[in-house]
């Protein structure tokens, strides 16, 4: 059974049991008092006109007399009766009590209760003496009472059944409208249920108790949303870490491929015996030099971006970053006397930091701008502090990294050269060092199209303290 169902059948049961109740109360309360009144009766007419005869009781009373009248010899016979009723339809006489009971009673006020002879009328009587040691019983059928008494049961169980019948029409819809906000509640679990983790009850946040039930439920969804919106979160990066670490490994693998390879192919070279004369074997060697000092810069290169991973403190040290700009500014100019290099730098500016990282950044900027852009593509250079920090740019005037490179040259062993010439973009671990060395130093490296094309990377940096 539903819940309305219950609550309905449950105020009904009690609507029932109280309109019952307070029915039979009324009743008997009723009944009680109307005896009582008939007692009373029968009491006062116990007077003088009671004791001195029979008054009225030979005239027929057009509205039927209301007691009955009985002259009771000494012996217990009935020596004269007169019925209650109509005349044309007189109830039947009660029984009479014996002639002990009779004396008992004589002139008291007691209240005999006494059946008909056919027992089917009740009677109320007093008793007092006549003349002659006669008995005389006055007795008042109960007809009187229990005809109005079952008027009033009838028009109570019409009353009550009325009563009930609206009380659980209202209840009907009192709690319809008061259970519609959990059927919103319901409606919404299911469709959550369905995979809308965004859908809400949207109940009054009152502070009534549907009201707080559809707080808490708004509020555990989203609880539940943010928890689900983490995991995928969680799984995406898990995702994008695992594949992450597949193409670093496809990488580091592509790029010791090579130099081992030459260094392998020597080595079956001399083994062969082609490398008998010295010159040949001076050149090999030569090459065997130069491929493993590849693979170790490789390989320190790899090394330090794990360091870097795993947040192991770099040197903390002042560092002149005015002077080590201006270096690599020289070096550039020495290297590329033909490249117009414009120099903005502010004299002063400290850090803290590791010094030779911090160079291996600056140096990876301009190398990065010495491979990709003409030797005549014109390179400024900018460097101020303000607010805390200092600002390195390093812009060029060549051509520019493409959109689609563009979201991706700050990621390991990247080139945008799909050829992956190493004759253009080294291994492709310039910038990633440099932007995780600039956040292991609690700054940033970002790339911006320079105004009129080119590349323009800016290096952030929190300045020494005072």
């Amino acid at each position: 059974m539903s819940l309305r169902g219950r609550l309905l059948l449950s105020l009904g049961a009690l609507v029932a049991v109280a309109l019952v109740v307070s029915g039979a109360l009324v009743v008997g309360l009723t009944r009680a008092g109307l005896v009582e009144q008939l007692d009373a009766e029968l009491r006062s007419a116990r007077g003088p006109g009671f004791r001195g005869g029979q008054p009225g009781l030979d005239q027929d009373d057009p509205t039927g007399r209301r007691v009955a009248f009985l002259v009771i010899a000494p012996d217990g016979s009935v020596a004269y009766a007169v019925p209650s009723g109509f005349a044309s339809d007189p109830d039947p006489l009660p029984e009479l009590p014996s002639v002990d009971a009779l004396r008992a009673n004589e002139h008291s006020d007691r209240i005999l209760e006494l059946r008909a002879v056919d027992g089917s009328v009740a009677f109320r009587a007093v008793v007092d003496g006549g003349p002659g040691g006669t008995y005389r019983l006055l007795a008042a059928p109960l007809t009187a009472v229990d005809e109005p008494i079952g008027a009033l049961v009838r028009n109570l169980l019409l009353i009550g059944a009325a009563i009930l019948a609206a009380i659980i029409a209202v209840a009907f819809l009192i709690i319809r409208r008061g259970l519609r906000p959990l059927e919103r509640i319901a409606d919404a679990a299911t469709t959550i249920a369905a995979g809308d983790l965004s859908h809400r009850a949207d109940l009054p946040h009152d502070r009534s108790e549907v009201g707080q039930v559809g707080a808490a439920f708004d509020s555990m969804l989203d609880r539940i949303e943010a928890a689900f919106a983490e995991e995928r979160a969680a799984l995406a990066e898990k995702e994008r870490s695992e594949t992450r670490l597949r193409q670093f490994v496809a990488d580091a693998s592509h790029e010791l491929r090579t130099p081992l390879t030459a260094l392998r192919g020597y080595v079956d070279l001399y083994r062969a015996g082609g490398l008998e004369q010295r010159e040949g074997l001076d050149r090999a060697m030569g090459r065997i030099g130069t491929e493993s000092r590849r693979m170790a810069a490789l390989v320190e290169d790899l090394l330090l971006l794990a360091r870097l991973d795993q947040g192991r403190p770099l040197r903390r040290e002042p560092v002149d970053l005015s002077a080590v700009v201006g270096d690599a500014v020289a070096d550039a100019r020495a290297v590329e006397p033909g490249r117009p290099i414009a120099s903005d730098v502010a004299v002063g500016i400290r850090v803290v930091g590791d010094e030779d990282r911090l160079r291996q950044v600056v140096g990876n900027l301009f190398a990065n701008v010495r491979v990709h852009t003409p030797a005549d593509a014109p390179v400024a250079v900018s460097l101020a502090a303000a607010d805390g920090a200092c600002r390195l740019v390093v812009a060029d005037r060549g051509p520019g990294v493409a959109d689609e490179h563009a979201g991706r040259i700050f990621d390991r062993f990247y080139r945008a050269d799909p050829g992956r010439s190493r004759d253009r973009g080294g291994s492709g671990l310039g910038l990633s060092i440099a932007a995780s060395v600039a956040e292991a130093h609690g700054g940033s490296l970002t790339h911006a199209p320079t105004d009129g094309g080119g590349a323009t990377f800016a290096l952030t940096l929190p300045v020494a303290p005072a």
